[in-house]
């Protein structure tokens, strides 16, 4: 090992000593160091364009995510047809990681290119670092450029015509950076005449300029949706063309309903509503009420579908602590309602445990069985912990994990989840664009408001 240690190091140390013996001094008689200050203002006036579309899109997606009153139209990207700018700042892939604006990592990146060129253009000694960063970084911005323009011709079908004018100003850059690094690739032998406290700044400033202008604006945009989450979301909810844009580029899912689901209203309805529901969580007693209603206001048309998904470490190993601790055999017994009298014994039990969620540490499953007339032996037998019951909880907690559930209530309608922002009086208009996004033809489809 210490050969192959000392045979790697004597060959970097050759090779650092080849590539030294090749630069050459700078001679300021042969013109300006590195180049001339035409490329630099060239590339100027592209990142001040990058600069002004990237911070219009932050703007844009700060306006969008936080403003609790009607967010109007901008007359900079008005909504024609495929162009909508809002569709596309609003759609699952405009954020990295669920976290990191997209916008804003691309205006903290022409703030770190502006402060390369200004740099460049002020002090003729950076110019073959600044030129050196400036490929590295044009480099990775093409990549993500590639990959927006993807999301944007095949996944949402919408086009945000900012977002155009930032990509083509990362091809522009590229291409200049090329064209000019060829044509001096000569000049990147000389050695380099700017001193260790130049590059050091220069490297270092530039990188907390683009942070400190990335963190400003994560910063307001989070601080912005929590103050706000609510009224917002119902502005965004009014709004059909939003609806209709985010629903349709969010993520598809595959979930399967069978005999063996608990199903309010007809069941041989076209259209289910999948309802993933904790017996003791209090909005999934308000929201079950208002769901109800919407079935019962267009029999035939729509039925609501029962899943489980108790958020209770007791038989559900993907939470973190155990919020409802009478969750799991609330559901149980629910579910044996099931069994013993169908979707309408079910449906009669689960009413008995939202309206008595305060007692059900007192575990008064045999009592509500009792009270609704159920073989209360049968019904005893279907609580055990390895019961048809459980079972049943289990492929539905099964479920709940591999769509990423972390809380209830959740909705999905047409294999899309309905997003809480959608929910309460603007829920009908996101299953509408749903159902004609499904069926097109049928642009008439409507449903009756509870």
């Amino acid at each position: 090992m210490e050969n192959i240690s000392s045979s790697q190091r004597n060959g970097l140390s050759e090779w650092f000593r080849r590539r030294s013996s090749m630069l050459v001094d700078y001679n300021p008689a042969a013109g300006p160091y590195f180049t001339g200050r035409r490329p630099f203002l060239i590339l100027l006036v592209l990142a001040l364009i990058g600069t002004f579309a990237a911070g219009f899109l932050t703007y844009r997606h700060l306006i969008l995510v936080s403003n609790t009153g009607g967010v109007p139209e901008s007359a900079l990207c008005r909504a024609q047809g495929n162009i909508n700018c809002d569709a596309i700042l609003m759609n699952d892939y405009a954020t990295i990681l669920g976290f990191v604006s997209s916008s804003a990592l691309g205006l903290m990146g022409f703030v770190f290119v502006l402060w390369i060129v200004l740099n460049g253009l002020w002090n003729e000694r950076m110019r073959k670092i600044a030129w050196t960063f400036l490929a590295i970084y044009f480099f990775a911005a093409i990549g993500f450029s590639w990959y927006y323009i993807y999301i944007m011709m095949f996944v949402v079908d919408y086009i945000c015509t900012w977002c155009i004018v930032v990509h083509a100003v990362n091809f522009s850059s590229l291409a200049v950076v090329l064209v000019v690094a060829i044509k001096n690739k000569d000049n990147f032998l000389l050695k380099e005449i700017s001193t260790p406290g130049e590059r050091f700044y220069f490297v270092t400033l530039g990188i907390a300029l683009a942070l400190l202008s990335f963190a400003v604006a994560t910063a307001l945009e989070k601080m912005l949706v929590v103050e706000d989450m609510h009224v917002k979301y119902e502005e965004l909810a009014n709004d059909p063309a939003v609806i209709a844009a985010v629903l349709k580029s969010s993520p598809s899912y595959e979930i399967p309903v069978s005999p063996n689901d608990p199903v309010y209203g007809s069941p041989s309805a076209p259209h289910n509503l999948i309802f993933f529901s904790d017996f003791q969580c209090p909005i999934c007693a308000r929201t079950e009420g208002y769901l109800k209603k919407i079935v019962s206001v267009n029999q035939g048309v729509i039925n609501l579908v029962y899943k489980n998904f108790p958020l209770s470490t007791e038989c559900n190993s993907s939470v973190l602590g155990n919020l409802h601790p009478m969750a799991c055999p609330a559901a149980r017994a629910a579910y044996a309602a099931f069994l013993l009298a169908g979707s309408k014994g079910f449906w009669s039990y689960g009413d008995k445990l939202f309206e008595s969620q305060k007692l059900l540490n007192k575990n008064p499953w045999l009592q509500f069985a009792q009270t609704l007339g159920f073989d209360t032996s049968r019904f005893e037998r279907l609580l055990e912990p390895q019961s048809q019951a459980a079972k049943k909880i289990e492929e539905d907690v099964a479920l709940g994990i591999k769509l990423k559930l972390n809380s209830t209530p959740q909705l999905f309608f047409k294999g899309k989840r309905i997003p809480e922002n959608f929910r309460g009086p603007y829920l009908v208009e996101a299953l509408e664009e749903l159902a004609k996004a499904e069926n097109p033809d049928d642009k008439d489809f409507r449903l009756k408001r509870p």
